[in-house]
């Protein structure tokens, strides 16, 4: 079930006392392969494992005795008046997850986040180094990226690029059927082209250059 915005709005502010999407901020990433576990625990029980990987949160997995684990799949959503990056999933895909990176992009151990599920309220966890799964940074971040991306509107996409770190190079090119962008990450001098359609303004290839 999708969150609707009314209650999306609320939950951000109970932690910001604002409203919860606001563009336009920009943030330093972790780098490309670092991986980090940041874990807490809500009032009700359950437990949970937010990972961070290539410079983005992509899950969390949450554990209660006596219940199946259960897992959140992650998407960005926007950035806070704080700058602090949002995302958002679903519990059994039912219950809105938001997830507030409180570390502003710059995650690292030590770093907090606040995670709130919808009339569970909201709980607080650390960040810590993830073992495991070092050296596929190169092919997972751009998959992220591209997952990310697809089918989204032109301008939450420039959005995404700049919380993810990239910044706009030029346009490579500016047709009556689509416009190339070109974006580059000065963190592991990744460089991609964003391609967007002119009519539908709705991303349609990402192709990684570098």
């Amino acid at each position: 079930m999708q969150m609707p915005f009314k209650v999306a709005k609320s939950i951000a502010s109970g932690l910001t006392g604002m409203s919860l999407i606001a563009f336009g901020a920009v943030f330093v990433p972790a780098q490309a392969t670092q991986q980090l576990s940041c874990t807490g625990r809500m009032n009700n029980g359950w437990t949970y494992d937010a990972k961070f990987l290539n410079g983005r949160f992509t899950q969390i997995t949450w554990n209660r005795a006596g219940q199946p684990p259960q897992v959140s799949t992650l998407t960005f959503y926007g950035t806070n008046p704080e700058g602090q990056p949002i995302y958002r999933g679903a519990f059994q895909a039912a219950t809105a997850v938001t997830l507030v990176d409180l570390g502003k992009g710059n995650v690292r151990p030590g770093s907090q986040v606040s995670v709130g599920v919808e009339e569970w309220g909201w709980s607080r966890g650390t960040c810590t180094a993830s073992t495991g799964g070092g050296g596929t940074g190169t092919t997972d971040w751009f998959t992220s990226l591209r997952q990310d991306l697809m089918g989204v509107n032109g301008d939450r996409s420039r959005e995404w690029m700049r919380a993810n770190g990239f910044f706009f190079i030029q346009t490579m090119e500016h047709t009556n059927t689509q416009v190339v962008e070109r974006w580059n990450r000065s963190a592991d001098n990744a460089i991609v082209d964003v391609v967007i359609a002119t009519n539908s303004n709705v991303v349609t290839d990402v192709r990684r250059i570098r």
